[in-house]
Formats: structure tokens, sequence, C-alpha cells
């Protein structure tokens, strides 16, 4: 559902590259995790973090100003680690606050939270006949990410990691030009 963007992997971006052909795609980078995705999953440590960050502000006078910009999150973890304590984290630290979030404002986006089972109307299962031509096993429908924003100075960071282990890839992919201020 995205023609462009930017990719951001737990392993090598090169290997979410379609058809589907493999349920165990992964590269261990043997890489360090990320201290703020630690704190998403309890008890758990990430590894092999992917981070990009960036300051911003937003054109325009005063008043309510929110950013927003569209991304899907692919995962090699569906559909045999559902459930697990094997849940690659991702997240998008809007000056600390994670905005990855399902359309409710409350449910962060993961393969626990989103599957076959559990809130299936944003999930794609690409297994088997794969009908989204990458490499993971599943994926998010085209979500948006949106949060307020200060008046002034603002920090973005993205960031995705393996969880509990070093195996199985994830990928989160960014559109293109969908980063907006209103």
């Amino acid at each position: 559902g995205l023609a462009s963007g930017v990719i951001l992997g737990s392993g090598r971006v090169i290997d979410v590259v379609g058809p589907n052909t493999s349920s165990n795609t992964g590269t261990d980078l043997g890489q360090t995790g990320d201290s703020d995705l630690d704190l998403l999953i309890p008890g758990y440590s990430t590894n092999d973090a992917s981070v990009l960050e960036f300051d911003f502000t937003c054109p325009g006078g005063g008043g309510a100003a929110e950013i927003s910009f569209r991304y899907v999150f692919t995962s090699e973890e569906y559909n045999e680690w559902v459930g697990s304590q094997y849940n690659d984290v991702f997240g998008f630290f809007l000056n600390g606050t994670n905005i990855a979030l399902l359309p409710d404002g409350v449910t962060t986006v993961a393969i626990n939270n989103v599957n076959n089972g559990t809130n299936p109307t944003y999930y794609i299962d690409n297994a088997g006949p794969s009908p989204v031509d990458i490499e993971a096993d599943g994926l998010t429908v085209v979500l948006t990410a949106q949060g307020a924003v200060n008046p002034g100075a603002n920090h973005m960071k993205l960031a995705i990691a393996d969880a509990g282990d070093y195996i199985l890839d994830s990928w989160v992919f960014l559109e293109e030009n969908s980063f907006e201020c209103n």
C-alpha cells in the first residue's frame, strides 16, 4: 500500500524484497538494542536496533498542531510466534511518547496486538500464497501515526529491534511525503 519511502529493519533491509519464500528470514547483526524500545516490552531486552532520529518544527502560528505520517509494520515472526515472548518491537517516539498506535490511540502496534486473532482488521496474513510481494509472513494495513507537537522544536525517534533474540527480522515502512504538520 506504499509506493516508496524509507525502510527500517531489525536485520538486513534487502531481505524484505519478495516474494515470500521463507518463514524464517533473519540476520543476526550482533548489535545492541534500544532503551526506549526496552520500555515497551517490560522484562525483555532488544537487539539489532535500527534508529532514525531528527528534530523538526511545524510551520505556522499558534494553536494546537499535530504531525501525521503513514506506515506499515511487517515481520517474519508472524504467525508462528504470536502470543510468545519473541515479539520484535518498534516505536515512533514524538518528544518521548510512542505514537505507533492503532486508531484507538491506545493499543501499540505489535505482533501480539495485531494478528489473525487480535485486531484482524489491521492485519494481512502473508504466509502461504502471498498476497503482498514482500518476504514477511505478515504485515499491518497502512496505518497513520499522529501526535501533538510543541509550538517550537520537536524531536522524532523512529526505532525497530529484535526482542528476546537476534533472529527473525521485522521491518517498518515509512511512506514518502506523508510526514505532515497540521
